[in-house]
């Protein structure tokens, strides 16, 4: 296995802010026993497209978040060399955030 791809596409109760952004970033990556190399980064969306994106490097690849003011959406992407708990992924994010709706795809990338 090249890596697990946990992909979550889903709607918040309400809008969050950089910080809980941010502190997903921190928090989350220790949860699944990543460390982070690098980041979090975070940065707001343009007017057109407001929310928040973020991404931290872990040490065997990176966490990806967009937020989406608009109908409260969020897309969340973890990847890793290293197999994680994909469920204590979203059992976290959704005490974290309050999801009401989630798509979750989970994708094992093999060697070519």
């Amino acid at each position: 296995m090249i890596g697990l791809h946990l992909m979550l596409d889903g709607v918040m109760r309400e809008p969050v802010t950089r910080e809980t952004v941010d502190a997903i970033l921190r928090e989350l990556p220790s949860r699944i026993g990543m460390k982070i190399l690098a980041g979090p980064v975070v940065v707001a969306g343009h007017p057109i497209n407001p929310g928040w994106t973020g991404f931290v490097v872990i040490d065997k690849s990176h966490i990806a978040i967009h937020t989406f003011t608009e109908g409260n959406r969020i897309s969340i992407d973890v990847y890793s060399c290293q197999p994680f708990d994909a469920d204590e992924v979203e059992r976290y994010l959704h005490a974290k955030i309050g999801l009401t709706r989630v798509n979750r795809h989970l994708l094992d990338r093999s060697e070519a």
